[in-house]
Formats: C-alpha cells, structure tokens, sequence
C-alpha cells in the first residue's frame, strides 16, 4: 500500500470524496534501446562537472554551489563553498568558461552524446533541462545536430527559447552521434549547465486530455501464475495526429517498451498530494479510423521477458534468478539501482539436477524460481521486480459502507484433498476428498519438494474469496491485506486483484482470499 497523509485517509472516509482527484500520465517518446546505449562527453567542463550524468535516468538534485560567476556568491545565500574534493554531488554538465555581457561564449560549449550504433527508428527529438537549481538558467540560442559517423544528417539552431526544459522538436532519425552546442545563455557571465538530456520527448496527459483510464493490477501469492500491471487510456484524436496514415502524424514515433510513468494525486488545502501509480513499457496502440480517439496500452517489466532463457538452468536459485533478470536487460530505476529484488534465502536453495529451461520463456523462468522459493513474484510501483517472500503485514484500509457498492460476493474454491509436486516428488494430503492440486516446476529439487508443497496446501486450504465493486482509493496495491466488511461480519482479506478506472473520480473492483 502507498504511504499517503492523513488529509488522504481521512477523505476517503468520507461518505463522498470532495477533494478533486487527478491522473497524470508521461510518455517518453523515443526509442529505448538508443536510450540506454547513450553516452555523453563534452568539450570542456568544471570541476563539480559530470556530464555523464546528464542521459542517465537517475533522478538527480543538482547541488547549487557558490562558483565565482555573477552574483554566486555564498553571501547571496543559499549558496554552498566547492569542497576541496570529490565528491561534489550530482550536478551534470557545468562549462569551463564564463558567459560574454551579450551570453555568447568565446568557445561554444558542447555536449556529445554518443551511441555504439547508427539509430533508424525516427524519434520526435530531445528533451533538455538546463540549470533548474539556479533560478531560471537556460540557454537562450542553441545549436542540435545530428550525425551518420563525420556526416552532418541534419543541423537545426533554436533562437529565443525562454524554457528551463527544452522540447527540442525534429525528426531524428539514422544516427549515431548527437550534439548540442550552447551559442548564447540567457544570462552574462555564467558557466553553461546542462542538468539533463532525454533522448525522445516527453509527451504528457493530464486529467482533461484523458478521455479513459484503466489500471489493473493481479499478483499470485503462490506465484502459480505470472503477475500483471497494465493500464490502458483513452485520448482524442480529432485531428488525427495519431492515425498510422497521417505522414505529419505522431504515430511514426512510438515504439514498443518506450516509458510510461503515471501518478495520482488528490487536491488539499496545501496543494496537490501525488503518489506514483507505477511505470510501465508502451505494448500496443490502436487509432480507429472512424474513430475519434486513440487507445494506449502499457504493462509492466515482464514486457522485457518474452524472450527464449539463454541463462543456467542448474546452482542456486538465486543464480538462476540474475542470470534471468541481466538478460532481460530491463533499464535501470531513476534512482540509478537495479530493477529487481530477490530474497536473499534464494542463495541457499539448490535447483533441481538436470532441469530443462530451454523451451521456457525468462518471465517464466523468473516464475519457477519465485514458486521453488516459497516466494510471490510482482512489481512494485517504482518500477522494481520482486521474487520475495509474502509479507505479513496488515494495512489500515477497509472496504465497507462507506466505500463499497455492495456486499462482498462470497464464493468458495474446491475442496483441497492433496498437493502433488512433480508427480509424486512430495504429496501433502489435506482431506479425503476433493481435488489434488499439482505443481509442476522443473526447478523443485527432491529435497525442496516437501516444503513447497506444504507451503501451497497451507495457502489453499483456505477456501474462502470474495470480490466486489467500491469507490477505489488508489493507494491500495494487489497483495495489500486489508479489513473487508459485510452485515454479518469482517474479514482479513489478501487482495490478489484489483482494477482501477477513472472518469474524474476513482471506482474500481477487487478480489482476494479470506483469512491468509
């Protein structure tokens, strides 16, 4: 569950929600594999510099130093001295030299960012952030060009820009090298800065230009199934910008597994409260040619996973879990880390001798690993995946009168007579009668069985599910155990499945188990 204030708890207890409710939605248009393959470099710097930074994805603070230029000074204030070492922070690129009275330089200061290959798919531009940590630092004229190896592909100068972040807008496209040379800053005396550089655009939809929004969420405490995170929204298209045919159209630019980043947000007297709502990879987009909208649709990592595993199929699990998630190549988190957990019991816990992984997928793979660990297998909303075990946890949140449509549906799941892992590996008998539940996981060892199998019957000998429909607070996550109330009674329930849709206002629908 995501951590919110109490503002937000108490205004979902309401019996109406009046605080205004908000989606935010950010498409980074551009191609993710020239993405991660970018480097920088530039043509001099300063000493806090580190331009490499600047196409990381890493969210960064930049440190806002007294540097001896025009009014940076530490008795302006808010202003800290250079230490005499690194490290000096995260400040991307910061020039060498000082800006003319008229903002020109007597050497262009330029970044380059490189790639290890030409580029082909057509990106819509870049996006530039320059000196946010200083007040409105920005470059006033500008030069982006593209390069084929020493061939100029194109050259476009921008003039006039008023902008901290910079849409630089162009067809890019069959390129191996980019630059962009700073010609004139807005302000005289002052180092160029350069806080960040997306290769692509960032393309936003705010709550009045999202015509539907739907994100579900599923997650298998005994990872028999794999997780799903995927939203799908809904924009105009009545002048069809998004139509395949149109050739001034912006549909030439998306590509499968670019980033989309959601949040959401409730109005309060101090302003707009957000949480995130997860990141998610662009799968499909549909444009109805008698149609006056387009659709999106995003899903979590496992867009990455798809692919034949290549990866070890004997050691610990542990090993065959990294082996899975590097080759999967998903793209680092914002915050520079990888993008996976695994729970570190994993190391102690032996494959199977001989297993053949050969016609499974790495999602998969990934799967057999979390069930042979006794673990559940999901993303979180920071875009991380987790093999981890099931927490314990009980969150504050209740679905009742206050917030449910209806009384819980209540249905029973068939009578657990016996666990059978592998044909015979490990039986576990629960009754005398009913079904027998059979695991099949090529990575379960003769010694491991026992213990995946008693985990399985312990979960379901819990018969009990409910589902229902209510007035959604968005902070509620699958595996989130939370206090369900009908006019009988209230249970614990562990929420395996839940659906949000909005339409200026959060409704949603919920499933999950009694009593786990």
């Amino acid at each position: 569950m995501q951590t919110v204030s109490q503002a937000w708890k108490q205004e979902q207890r309401k019996t109406l929600v009046e605080a205004e409710s908000f989606v935010d939605i950010l498409l980074i248009v551009g191609d993710p594999a020239a993405k991660t393959d970018a480097s920088a470099s530039d043509n001099g710097h300063f000493t806090a510099s580190n331009t490499a930074q600047t196409v990381e994805s890493t969210e960064r603070t930049p440190v806002k130093y007294a540097t001896l230029e025009r009014n940076l000074w530490v008795l302006g204030g808010g202003l800290k001295l250079l230490p005499n070492a690194p490290p000096y922070g995260d400040n991307g690129y910061i020039g060498d030299s000082l800006s003319r009275d008229d903002g020109t330089y007597a050497v262009d200061p330029t970044i380059t960012i490189s790639f290890s290959r030409v580029y082909q798919a057509v990106i819509p531009g870049i996006t530039i952030t320059w000196g946010s940590a200083y007040e409105g630092e920005f470059a006033d004229t500008y030069r982006v060009s593209w390069y084929d190896g020493t061939t100029v592909v194109e050259s476009k100068t921008v003039e006039g820009n008023t902008d901290v972040n910079s849409s630089f807008f162009a067809d890019i496209q069959g390129y191996d090298r980019i630059t962009i040379e700073v010609l004139k800053w807005n302000k005289p005396s002052r180092r160029a800065r350069i806080e960040r550089i997306v290769v692509g655009i960032e393309r936003s939809y705010r709550k009045a230009d999202i015509l539907k929004y739907i994100h579900s969420m599923f997650a298998d405490p005994l990872s028999a199934e794999l997780p799903k995170a995927e939203i799908v929204f809904e924009v105009e298209n009545l002048n069809g910008k998004y139509d395949p045919y149109n050739p001034s159209g912006e549909n030439k630019y998306f590509l499968e597994r670019q980033t989309v980043q959601v949040r959401y947000g409730y109005k309060f007297k101090d302003g707009i409260e957000w949480i995130k709502a997860g990141t998610f990879f662009l799968s499909e987009w549909d444009c109805p040619q008698n149609g006056i909208s387009a659709t999106f649709t995003a899903r979590d990592a496992l867009e990455y996973m798809t692919d034949s595993y290549k990866g070890p199929s004997s050691g610990s699990l542990m090993e065959i879990a990294l082996a899975a998630f590097r080759q999967a190549d998903i793209p680092m988190l914002t915050d520079g880390t990888d993008p996976w957990t695994i729970d570190p019991s994993l190391s102690g816990i032996q494959a199977a001798e001989g297993a053949d992984l050969s016609a499974n997928t790495i999602a998969e793979v990934l799967q057999y690993v979390a069930n042979a660990g006794c673990c559940v297998f999901y993303q979180d909303r920071n875009g991380r995946i987790h093999i981890d075990k099931l927490s314990t946890a009980v969150t504050d949140y209740r679905i009742d009168r206050f917030n449910g449509y209806e009384n819980a549906e209540v249905s029973l799941t068939k009578q657990l007579k016996s666990v059978d892992v592998n044909g015979g590996q490990s039986v576990v008998t629960v009754g005398n009668v009913g079904e027998i539940q059979k695991v099949d996981n090529p990575l379960i060892s003769t010694a491991r069985a026992p213990v995946v199998a008693q985990w399985v019957a312990d979960y379901l000998k819990k018969r009990q599910t409910v589902s229902g429909q209510f007035r959604a607070d968005p902070r509620l996550d699958a595996l989130d155990r939370v206090t369900n109330e009908n006019q009988f009674s209230e249970n614990l329930v562990l929420v395996t499945q839940i659906e949000y849709i909005y339409n200026g206002a959060f409704r949603g629908s919920y499933e999950g188990r009694v009593g786990v």
